[in-house]
């Protein structure tokens, strides 16, 4: 689920379900179509596809987001 969306700086953060993650998240990773805006919203559920290290603080950084 995304915990925090900083809409005005393209990033933000996921908490996984599974396990006990905080996943740093930028828009370039969020999967899109050609035409739809790249942007996550607080309480949003996701699928998201992380590798560690992570960056800027946290222990794990997206690779791809997918919207549920």
């Amino acid at each position: 689920m995304v915990t925090i969306w900083h809409a005005d700086q393209g990033w933000g953060v996921v908490a996984l379900d599974h396990v006990d993650l905080t996943v740093w998240v930028h828009f370039s990773h969020i999967v899109a179509g050609p035409n739809e805006f790249r942007s996550l919203t607080p309480g949003q559920q996701v699928r998201c596809h992380y590798e560690v290290p992570g960056q800027d603080g946290y222990p794990a950084r997206a690779v791809e987001v997918t919207n549920l």
